[in-house]
């Protein structure tokens, strides 16, 4: 037999040897996890993310539903002012019109004087009361944004701990998972005001619950009554800021 030369049974222990240590070296990551373990991670880190962002925009929407009401309220409370003050004018009509012909100039002079200032004050009583049911109105709703505003803010801030909590794990050289996948270059279709096409910076809530860029919702109500989407007739040219929108829009950009 030649120096140097293999049996066909070292050749044997040599393969079976290789063989057991390629067994040997699982596919782990610096931490003790397997690749399984830490693509599971993942996929539920990604699934919390978009649970996330799908009770951030159904409390949007929550908060558009409840600023229409509201522009509800105030149209309806608005007819039912005109209609009492048209009931007032036209008792006060047959009031006027049933009095005694006997009376002097004088009196029927005085007698209107004094049932346009009863009148007056009146109004001023229903307006007063007006401003004050649409203060309180309007303070409820801003209330209302800033609880939305707080929640949306205290999720961001525990998702931030679990990613900074997750990227702590693996070695320095070794890249996080927020820092290896960047942010999506197209932004989401709430993002885009339907007038412009472009990323909103200043969203506010029209009447059809719909949110626009502020400057291009004005310059189309400055001609026109009707929503931009639908055409229909808007109840109200009434604008409301939508912080929500706008929290969620800065943080995209930030991430990008």
């Amino acid at each position: 037999m030649l120096d140097g030369a293999r049996t066909p049974a070292s050749y044997s222990i040599v393969d079976y040897d290789a063989l057991e240590a390629r067994h040997d070296l699982p596919q782990q990551i610096s931490d003790g996890r397997t690749a399984l373990q830490l693509a599971k991670e993942q996929a539920a880190a990604a699934e919390a993310r978009e649970a996330e962002r799908a009770a951030a925009e159904a409390e949007a929407a929550r908060h558009a539903d409840a600023l229409l009401a509201e522009v509800e309220a105030e149209a309806q409370a608005e007819e039912s002012k005109a209609a009492k003050r048209s009931k007032k004018k036209k008792k006060k009509k047959k009031k006027g019109g049933g009095g005694s012909s006997a009376a002097g100039p004088s009196q029927e002079a005085e007698a209107p004087a004094e049932d346009v200032v009863a009148e007056e004050a009146e109004d001023e009583d229903e307006d007063e009361a007006a401003a004050a049911a649409e203060e309180a109105g309007l303070a409820a709703a801003l209330e209302e944004s800033a609880r939305l505003e707080d929640e949306k803010r205290a999720a961001e801030e525990r998702r931030a701990a679990e990613e900074q909590a997750r990227g702590a794990r693996p070695n320095a050289g070794e890249p996080s998972e927020s820092a290896a996948s960047p942010a999506p270059e197209e932004p989401p279709d709430d993002f885009i005001c339907p007038i412009t096409t472009e990323i909103m910076s200043d969203p506010v809530v029209a009447a059809d619950g719909q949110s626009y860029e502020r400057s291009a919702i004005e310059r189309w109500l400055a001609t026109k009554s009707t929503s931009p989407l639908t055409s229909a007739e808007l109840e109200s040219k009434g604008l409301f800021p939508n912080h929500s929108l706008r929290r969620m829009i800065r943080l995209w950009q930030e991430q990008r």
